[in-house]
Order: C-alpha cells, then sequence, then structure tokens
C-alpha cells in the first residue's frame, strides 16, 4: 500500500516539473550538462567496479584499484594545484569568480523551487498537527532532489565509490527483518561536504549534525530546520549535551546520522584529529559506522570563496563509502581510531593527515 508521504512527494514533484524541464531546457544551462556520453561512460564504470551481482561488502584492496582507476591519484594533486580561478570580486573576507555567479543563479533558482516545497510540507504537517511524517524524511529528500539537480546542471556532481557496501547492508537488513541505523563519518573541509554526502547516500532518511552557522545560509537554513536535522553550537556546553540526546533518540528511533567528525573545515583539506562525540553515540546505541572520504571538495569550493569555483566532474571530486564498522565491544577510542584510519587510506595525497597528526581530541 502506498504512504501518506510519497503520495505527497509525488504531488510536490507533478507540480515542480514543467519548472524543472524548462530548467533542463534552457540555452543557459545547455553549456553545463553533462553529455550523453558522458553519462553512458559512467553507466560503464559504474557496471565495471559495482556489479549488481555482488552481494558482499567490497573488500578494500579492490575498492582502493577502483579509486585509482576513477583518476584520484597523485597526477591529479598535480593537475588540481595548477587550476586558476580566474576574475574575481571580493565580497567582504570571501571571493566569488565566474562559475560561482552561474552556479548561484542555477541554485537560487532552483532553490526557490525547495523553498515553496518546503513551505507547503510545513503547511501540511501544520494542517494534520504534526502526525504526518513524523521522522520528516520528505524535507530530507527534497533536499536530495534539489542538491542532485543543481549538482548534474553544473557539472559538479562527484564520483561515488562503494554503493555496493550501501547496498549490502540493505539486502542483510532484508534478510534479517532487521534495520541497521548507521552513523556516516566522514572528513571535512569544504561547504561542498554536505551537499555531496547528501546525493551520495540516495533516497534514505538521516539527520546531520550540523553547526549553528548553517541557520545563515539561505535556502539551507529552512531545510535544516523543516526536516530537523542536529544543530550543534559548538561555543554552548548545553547545546552539546543536547544535540548528543537527540542524536541518540534519533539512532534508537532507526534514524541514520550524518557528521564530520572533525568538527570544522579543515584549512588545508588534510585530514585532521577527531572529535569523539559521534563515536560516543554510535557505542551508546549500538549502530554501525560507515566511513566516507571526500577527496577534492576543498578544490571545488575552498574556504576562501562564498560559492564553488569550478566544476567538480573536471577533477574529479569524489565520495568514497567505506565498509561498515561494527561497534559492539569496542572503546569510542578504537573506533575512533579505526575509522579515521579509513578514511585517511581512501584519501588523495594532499589530503592524507601530515605524519604526527592526533587521531582524536576529549
Amino acid at each position: 500500500m502506498i504512504s501518506m508521504q510519497r503520495i505527497f512527494l509525488a504531488v510536490l514533484l507533478i507540480i515542480t516539473q514543467p519548472i524543472f524541464c524548462n530548467s533542463f531546457s534552457s540555452n543557459h544551462f545547455r553549456p553545463l550538462q553533462c553529455g550523453r556520453a558522458a553519462l553512458r561512460v559512467k553507466a560503464d564504470f559504474e557496471s565495471l567496479v559495482q556489479p549488481k551481482s555482488s552481494t558482499r561488502f567490497a573488500s578494500s584492496t579492490a575498492l582502493r584499484s577502483v579509486y585509482a582507476f576513477s583518476g584520484v591519484d597523485e597526477g591529479v594533486d598535480e593537475k588540481v594545484g595548477k587550476f586558476r580561478p580566474g576574475p574575481r570580486i571580493s565580497i567582504g573576507s570571501l571571493k566569488l569568480n565566474w562559475y560561482g555567479v552561474i552556479w548561484g543563479i542555477i541554485g537560487v533558482s532552483l532553490g526557490i523551487v525547495w523553498w515553496l516545497s518546503l513551505a507547503a510540507y510545513q503547511a501540511f504537517q501544520f494542517l494534520t498537527r504534526q502526525k504526518f511524517d513524523p521522522q520528516r524524511r520528505i524535507p530530507v529528500e527534497l533536499g536530495h532532489l534539489w542538491g542532485t539537480v543543481v549538482l548534474r546542471l553544473t557539472n559538479c556532481y562527484p564520483v561515488v565509490i562503494g554503493k555496493q557496501n550501501l547496498k549490502a547492508i540493505h539486502k542483510r537488513d532484508k534478510e534479517t527483518k532487521k534495520k541497521t541505523t548507521v552513523m556516516f563519518v566522514a572528513n571535512h573541509a569544504s561547504w561542498m561536504d554536505i551537499y555531496y554526502v547528501g546525493v551520495s547516500l540516495g533516497w534514505k532518511n538521516y539527520k546531520m549534525v550540523a553547526k549553528s552557522e548553517l541557520l545563515k545560509v539561505p535556502f539551507l537554513s529552512k531545510s535544516l530546520r523543516v526536516a530537523k536535522h542536529i544543530i550543534l553550537d559548538r561555543t554552548n556546553l548545553k547545546s552539546q549535551l543536547q544535540t548528543y540526546k537527540t542524536g541518540v533518540k534519533y539512532l534508537k528511533d532507526g534514524v541514520n546520522l550524518v557528521t564530520f567528525a572533525e568538527g570544522t573545515r579543515s584549512d588545508n583539506g588534510r585530514l585532521g584529529p577527531f572529535k569523539k562525540g559521534a563515536f560516543r553515540m554510535a557505542t551508546a546505541t549500538g549502530a554501525c559506522i560507515v566511513p566516507i572520504s571526500i577527496s577534492y571538495a576543498h578544490k571545488v569550493h575552498p574556504k576562501d570563496y562564498i560559492l564553488p569555483v569550478r566544476m567538480g566532474r573536471r577533477i574529479p571530486a569524489s565520495i568514497h563509502i567505506g565498509e561498515p564498522i561494527e561497534t559492539e565491544g569496542k572503546s569510542e577510542d578504537e573506533l575512533a581510531e579505526n575509522v579515521w584510519c579509513q578514511i585517511a587510506e581512501n584519501l588523495p595525497e594532499s589530503q592524507k593527515p601530515l605524519v604526527g597528526t592526533p587521531r582524536s581530541v576529549k
């Protein structure tokens, strides 16, 4: 039987379809679209490295070979380092180049549709007295839709490696008839990390632990509030305690969490030490941890720019979804070191941690 959530989402898609179709057919957007040939190559690539018949978690050796095949290696490091963003203007302490202007026009245009969809969802929630979609899955799916369309149109969509690991979790859940709750832990060097993680996880419900500063970002702030993501004020101890309690409750209720365990964006793109909050929540609930390595997002959207400066597919920027790590019988320190090492292993040389970098801090 079709759920009310799916019916609501379908109605929103039907309403917004003409706007999305016009966006795809517009001459203004056409130069930024990936060609059909590129999409066919991507499909062939995925069929080779992610066969549908695979039912096991991919071995780290196999994933490393795929990672090298995708072009994320020292040669790419050298090429990325030579990029120049071109003419730019300064807006306060941040900068904006020509690509950022185009990205912003597309993002804001579709962001208006996204905002209206969220407003319609809020109105429906009010009319149903908050009884509709209690875990707020629809706002997450609307954000996924917006992010996918914007990244595709701007040729910024990342290469996603390791999807078979998520499929294996889903298959295991079907066999055991028990849902596995997941804590996704990723490295953090750019605002693009949020978009990249969101689109790589697909149509799943999750809540992101986000810093309170993101509430100042247009469109994204409304999505964070409506979807009831976890907002953390890093300077407030009470907010930190509330974040832990809310995160544990979500995990116990079967809702996945996404965290950036470093706690802030890296200044140079390299992996830094982890804070233990995510691992404390995972051990308290028995949730498994899936490490995610994000490569070159900081080159797509540097820290000193207000919007992205280049097409992510040209590098290519990538997401590496690792094998799930069970938390049962392991300490927070053991988990933090294990996850840290797995993320570091699948990062390019320019993003690997420097010698002597601690695995975690209190």
